[in-house]
C-alpha cells in the first residue's frame, strides 16, 4: 500500500512539473525561467545517478553560451544572465548527490593526497582574497570570484569518479562529438554568414576581440574564437585518447576527424592554439619514450622555448615589430607614447589586433607590472581577486596576488604534470596509461597557452582542468598506495620469514 501510495505521489508530481514545463515551452520562458526548468529537470536524475549530472556538464556547458544569444531576439541583454550559473547549479547538485560519499571517503581515509591539500588551500585563498586586500568593491570582486572559484570543486567530483573508467571515456566521447558539431557550425559561420541572434549579440559587445581587419572571427557557440579554438583542442586530445581505446576499425574514422577540427581551429586567427595543436601531438607521440625526469624537464624546456619563439616572435613581427617591442621594455618611450600603448591602442586594439599593435600594448602592460611588483605590498599581496587582467594567466596572478599567486599556479601545474608522469611510469593498466598521457598533454599545452591568456578561468579550459585533473591526482595517489602497500607486505613477508640469531 506504501508503495503504491509512493508510485501516486511521483506520477502526480511528474504531471505537475510536465504540465509547468510545457506551459513554459509555448510561453518562452525567460532565462531565470529556463535555468530553473533545467534545476527541476535534472534534480532527480542526478541525486539517483551522480554520473548524470558529470554527463550533464559536459554535454550541456557547450551550448549555454548559445541559448542565451536566442533570448537577445526576444529580451535586453541582461546584466547579470542567470543562464551563466547552469554549471554551477549542476555543481551544487553533484555535490548534494555526493555528499554521503565525500563524508564516507574522509571517515576511512587516513590522509590525503598534496595535490588535494594543495587544491582546498588555492579554493581557500581565492575566496579570502575576495574581500581582503581587494581593490574592487566587494560586489565587483564577488562577481569575479566566478571565474576562479566555483569550477575549482570540479577537482572532488573527478576524484569520486576517477575509477569509473567507462564514464569517463563516454565524457571524452562526448567532446569529440560536440567539437565535431561546434567545427562544422563554426565553419557555416564563415562561408555563409552570422545567424539573426550572433548579429544582435555582437551589436550589444562594446568591446571585442572577435574581429580581425573588420572581420568577424567564427567563434561557433562560444563565448569567444579562443574558447572554440580550446575546445578543437580538446576535441583533438579526445580523438588520440579514444584511438587508442577502441578498435582500429573506429581508430581510422576518428583519425579522419582531426583534418576537421585543425581546420576550424586555423580559422579562428588564434596563433597560439594553432602552435598548441602541433604541440599535443609532439608530446602525445614522444611522452611515454621519455623517461627519466630530467629528460622530460629538457624535452618541456625545448618546447616551451620553441613555443615562445614561434608565437610571440611572430607577433611581435606581425603587431609592431622588434624595434618597438625593444623601446617598450628598454623604457625609451616618453609617457604619452606609454600611455597611448596601455590605454589608447590597447583598446582599439580590441576589434583589430592585427593592425593596433596589441601584443606590443601587451608587452608594455607587463613591464609594467614588473616594475609595479617592485612596491613590497603590490609584490606580496596584489591588487586582489579580479582586479586587473594582464592577457596572461602568470602576469594576471602577479598583478592580483603578487609572487606568492604566480608560485601557487606554478606549484599547482608542476604537481598536475608530475602526477602525470608518476601515473604513467607505475600503472599496468592500459586504459589508465592513455587516460594519464591525454590528461598530461592537456596540462602541459594550457600551460603553455596561458603565456597569453588565462585559459583556465572560463570554459572549457576551467571545467576540463579541474575535473580531469581530479581525477588524475586520485588515479596516482591510489598507484602509490598500491605499490607502498605492496612493499609493506612484502617487507612483513621477509621479516616472517628470518630466524633469530642466537648470541
Amino acid at each position: 500500500m506504501k508503495s503504491k501510495f509512493h508510485h501516486i505521489i511521483a506520477l502526480c508530481g511528474i504531471a505537475i512539473l510536465g504540465h509547468l514545463i510545457a506551459f513554459e515551452f509555448f510561453h518562452i520562458p525567460n532565462q531565470l525561467g529556463l535555468v530553473l526548468i533545467i534545476g527541476l529537470v535534472l534534480i532527480y536524475p542526478i541525486i539517483r545517478i551522480p554520473v548524470v549530472g558529470v554527463y550533464a556538464v559536459f554535454l550541456l556547458l557547450p551550448f549555454v553560451t548559445y541559448v542565451r544569444r536566442l533570448y537577445y531576439l526576444m529580451y535586453a541583454r541582461p546584466s547579470a544572465d542567470p543562464l551563466l550559473m547552469t554549471g554551477e547549479i549542476i555543481l551544487v547538485l553533484i555535490f548534494i548527490a555526493l555528499f554521503f560519499e565525500f563524508s564516507e571517503r574522509r571517515k576511512n581515509s587516513s590522509r590525503q593526497s598534496f595535490a588535494n591539500l594543495l587544491v582546498w588551500f588555492y579554493f581557500a585563498y581565492m575566496l579570502i582574497r575576495v574581500p581582503l586586500l581587494n581593490e574592487l568593491p566587494l560586489a565587483e570582486a564577488a562577481a569575479q570570484f566566478k571565474f576562479y572559484g566555483p569550477t575549482v570543486l570540479f577537482f572532488f567530483v573527478g576524484t569520486i569518479f576517477s575509477r569509473h573508467i567507462r564514464s569517463l571515456k563516454t565524457i571524452w566521447v562526448i567532446t569529440i562529438i560536440v567539437s565535431v558539431i561546434a567545427a562544422v557550425y563554426g565553419l557555416r559561420q564563415l562561408m555563409v554568414g552570422f545567424s539573426e541572434a550572433e548579429l544582435v549579440w555582437l551589436a550589444s559587445i562594446e568591446f571585442s576581440t572577435l574581429f580581425i581587419k573588420n572581420v568577424i572571427r567564427p567563434f561557433s557557440f562560444f563565448q569567444s574564437p579562443v574558447a572554440f579554438a580550446d575546445y578543437l583542442q580538446l576535441g583533438i586530445i579526445g580523438i588520440l585518447m579514444c584511438m587508442s581505446w577502441f578498435k582500429k576499425s573506429f581508430a581510422f574514422v576518428l583519425l579522419g576527424l582531426v583534418p576537421l577540427l585543425f581546420y576550424a581551429v586555423l580559422v579562428t586567427s588564434v596563433r597560439s592554439s594553432w602552435i598548441a595543436v602541433i604541440t599535443t601531438f609532439l608530446f602525445w607521440f614522444t611522452l611515454v619514450n621519455v623517461k627519466t625526469t630530467r629528460q622530460r624537464v629538457v624535452m618541456v624546456g625545448v618546447v616551451l622555448l620553441g613555443y615562445m619563439l614561434v608565437t610571440l616572435g611572430g607577433e611581435m613581427i606581425m603587431n609592431g615589430g622588434i624595434d618597438t617591442v625593444i623601446n617598450v621594455v628598454g623604457g625609451k618611450l616618453g609617457n604619452k607614447e606609454s600611455m597611448d600603448l596601455l590605454v589608447t591602442n590597447r583598446t582599439t586594439a580590441l576589434t583589430s589586433p592585427l593592425e593596433e599593435h596589441s601584443f606590443v600594448s601587451r608587452v608594455a602592460l607587463w613591464k609594467n607590472l614588473l616594475v609595479w611588483s617592485s612596491n613590497p605590498e603590490l609584490a606580496i599581496m596584489g591588487r586582489g581577486l579580479g582586479a586587473l587582467k594582464a592577457d596572461s594567466l602568470y602576469f594576471t596572478y602577479l598583478a592580483e596576488f603578487g609572487y606568492p599567486g604566480v608560485i601557487l599556479i606554478i606549484i599547482v601545474l608542476i604537481t598536475f604534470v608530475m602526477a602525470g608522469f608518476s601515473l604513467i611510469d607505475s600503472t599496468k593498466d592500459p586504459a589508465i596509461t592513455v587516460l594519464a598521457k591525454g590528461i598530461t598533454v592537456m596540462n602541459i599545452v594550457f600551460a603553455f597557452v596561458s603565456i597569453t591568456g588565462s585559459h583556465i578561468h572560463y570554459f572549457p579550459g576551467d571545467v576540463y582542468f579541474w575535473f580531469w585533473n581530479g581525477v588524475l591526482t586520485a588515479l596516482a595517489f591510489a598507484e602509490r598506495n598500491k605499490v607502498r602497500d605492496a612493499q609493506q607486505s612484502q617487507n612483513l613477508e621477509l621479516t616472517s620469514h628470518e630466524t633469530p640469531v642466537n648470541a
